[in-house]
């Protein structure tokens, strides 16, 4: 009798591997993908199904006779996504670094744990670059009850309430009817709504969000650039009522020596002395350090040996500005 070894998944498949997968296949994708901390409700969600639904599946006992395979294609296609999503990269197709803990990270983590378990409003600021944007969305996929919304400068009332109200499925027709049933979802559990690149809204567009933190006491943390701080200091004379309501603020800064090694060495792993040079060619950028890092690989696959002046060089050949 001929017998067959299945080989576990250890590493992260790229997006385009997911379709050719078997099923027995994609039940440990599952598990690989909830181990780097994604929870199964938020990759049944994605599927367009609920948790029980997925650990039926999973089980193989799959209750609703006839729809398995309807499952199967919905679940397949969720994995996708979630593996071309920026927090949860890291296959080379991708061109992203894996998600590690950074100084970054954990203050994006602190500062949304704080509102949602304190029903707190919350700002987290800093510059542009250093990984906020990511550890928002992997937090949002990592915890219940987290809404996660990335606005647009041409952003209006009603899209803004659209985004808010699809995870609460929502489907109502104008702003005001979205927010009163928004708020009437969000008070059932201890929630959290984070507005990414907030300094795009309005103060009028932040009015109407502040609204789901007084009607609902769900929290609500915006994350921006600096200039989103600033344009709420200006406004506190005439806005007190509204300003006054933010209880936390939090601001990242550049990457560190730490942080610049835990990232690199997701793709580098013998960095040999040379995280000093990278966090200096980087300048505390951590997208300008992916670019950096992606650029070098080809040169060190093919035998060349990693220098302060080849992280340099490479560093100048990428820069634009």
């Amino acid at each position: 009798m001929n017998e067959t070894t299945q080989t576990p998944l250890q590493t992260l498949p790229g997006a385009e591997e997911v379709q050719q997968m078997t099923a027995d296949e994609v039940r440990r994708l599952v598990e690989v993908v909830s181990s780097h901390g994604v929870t199964r409700k938020f990759i049944a969600e994605e599927a367009g199904y609920s948790g029980a639904a997925l650990s039926s599946w999973m089980a193989g006992r799959y209750t609703k006779t006839g729809e398995d395979k309807t499952f199967e294609v919905a679940l397949r296609s969720a994995l996708e996504r979630i593996l071309q999503k920026r927090f949860f990269s890291g296959n080379k197709s991708a061109r992203k670094f894996r998600r590690v803990t950074t100084s970054v990270s954990e203050a994006v983590f602190l500062a949304a744990k704080t509102c949602q378990n304190q029903g707190l409003m919350g700002m987290l600021t800093g510059v542009g670059g250093r990984g906020k944007t990511t550890a928002a969305e992997m937090y949002a996929a990592s915890n219940t009850n987290v809404i996660y919304v990335r606005t647009s400068p041409f952003m209006t009332r009603k899209q803004l309430m659209t985004a808010i109200a699809g995870p609460c499925d929502v489907q109502e027709k104008s702003a005001y009817e979205m927010l009163v049933k928004i708020c009437e979802k969000l008070q059932q559990a201890k929630s959290l709504v984070i507005i990414d690149e907030a300094e795009n809204l309005s103060l009028d567009l932040l009015d109407a969000v502040r609204q789901i933190n007084d009607w609902a006491g769900s929290g609500l943390l915006f994350i921006g650039q600096e200039n989103f701080y600033t344009m709420l200091a200006r406004a506190r004379k005439s806005h007190e009522y509204l300003v006054d309501r933010f209880k936390l603020r939090m601001r990242v800064t550049d990457l560190g020596l730490t942080d610049v090694q835990h990232l690199v060495a997701t793709e580098i792993t013998q960095l040999n002395g040379h995280a000093s040079a990278f966090l200096k060619a980087c300048g505390g950028s951590a997208r300008f350090l992916e670019t950096l890092t992606y650029k070098l690989l080809p040169k060190l696959q093919s035998g060349e040996a990693l220098s302060d002046r080849m992280i340099f060089e490479t560093a100048e050949s990428v820069k634009i500005f």
